[in-house]
């Protein structure tokens, strides 16, 4: 499969997360794509098209033939038949029985892969390679180790960001369904506020983490500091999908267009993230400071909001100017009257 025909399956795939339903299968020239269900391909039967997955299990039995790709996210894949297409697996498990045979190429990422000895594929196959779904300043995820030795290419970096993309934007219709008046205050917070958002951030991110380490020491209080690393990532977190939301109404309001928070959200947070990281991607040195910088303000913004309790505005004192002074009464026995003169 070549690097575009990966950046249209993942293209779609990003439009099944958008648009989630109990099932959902777009018969497109054979080609399908289905959400959290169960499909065999019984023995003797063929067919035509690509079919890519969300969860759920998929059986290739012996004898069967699939005549196109095979794309499986977070699902379960046993192939005892024919694939006559490339096979690209994200999450679950791939099982290749003795009778499976892929003429294309095999790519299982994040996944367990089980290949019996007598299963045949034509193509290559990579594996052992992990996706960084996030990644925090001075927090380093360790890869899992490569099973396969293959060298990094500017194709698999793609596909790295647009899946890393999609999941961010599942993240962010996840967390619009349950709270969206908060994520909505900490994007009005950040647009209203955006220095000061900046400036919160970074004191937050410089100072907190020399407190728990801190307060680590005294061994006693380490829950306290796990706590509180868990409260930070989950803060940064949050800030980043607090901006995709905002990033999703200028985008919608472009196209004239008025869709559902949460959609918005979703498509705001891929965009984010596409752009964002995919500058860290194509400048190593300098593209990694606008993560930085997104980070920081989002972090700032959940913070000067309360985590969304209530839009920052500044306190103001308000100044009463003095009533204005009028003349005394000329009825008032106490006030001298001048004489008038003659």
């Amino acid at each position: 499969m070549s690097n575009k025909g990966y950046i249209v399956i993942l293209l779609i795939a990003m439009l099944a997360l958008l648009f989630p339903g109990t099932a959902l299968a777009k018969n497109l020239y054979n080609d399908q794509t289905l959400v959290g269900e169960s499909f065999t391909l019984g023995r003797g039967e063929e067919y035509d098209g690509n079919l890519t997955f969300f969860g759920g299990s998929i059986i290739i039995e012996q004898g069967s033939r699939l005549n196109g790709d095979l794309v499986v996210m977070g699902g379960n894949v046993v192939v005892q038949g024919r694939v006559d297409g490339d096979l690209v697996a994200i999450g679950g498990s791939v099982k290749l029985a003795n009778s499976a045979w892929v003429r294309g190429n095999v790519t299982a990422v994040a996944s367990s892969f089980d290949r019996e000895v007598n299963a045949r594929i034509d193509g290559q196959l990579i594996t052992g390679r992990s996706v960084r779904v996030w990644q925090m300043p001075g927090i380093i995820i360790p890869d899992t180790p490569r099973f396969f030795n293959f060298p990094a290419s500017p194709g698999w970096d793609m596909l790295g960001l647009f899946f890393k993309a999609i999941l961010w934007a599942a993240l962010a219709v996840l967390v619009m369904m349950f709270l969206p008046n908060p994520t909505d205050r900490v994007a009005r917070t950040i647009l209203s506020q955006p220095l000061l958002s900046g400036g919160v951030g970074l004191l937050t991110i410089i100072v907190v983490p020399i407190f728990l380490l801190v307060i680590a020491i005294t061994i006693i209080l380490i829950p306290v500091s796990l706590l509180g690393i868990v409260i930070l990532i989950v803060t940064w977190f949050f800030g980043r999908i607090a901006l995709g939301l905002e990033i999703g109404r200028r985008f919608a309001s472009s196209l004239g267009q008025e869709w559902p928070i949460a959609i918005t959200a979703g498509i705001g947070t891929f965009f984010l993230v596409l752009v964002v990281d995919g500058a860290n991607m194509v400048i190593p040195c300098v593209g990694g400071i606008f993560s930085i910088l997104v980070g920081l303000l989002g972090l700032g913004g959940v913070l000067l909001s309360r985590f969304g309790s209530q839009i920052y505005s500044p306190a103001t004192s308000a100044i009463v100017p003095p009533p204005p002074s009028t003349p005394p009464s000329t009825n008032d026995p106490s006030v001298e009257t001048p004489p008038a003169e003659k």
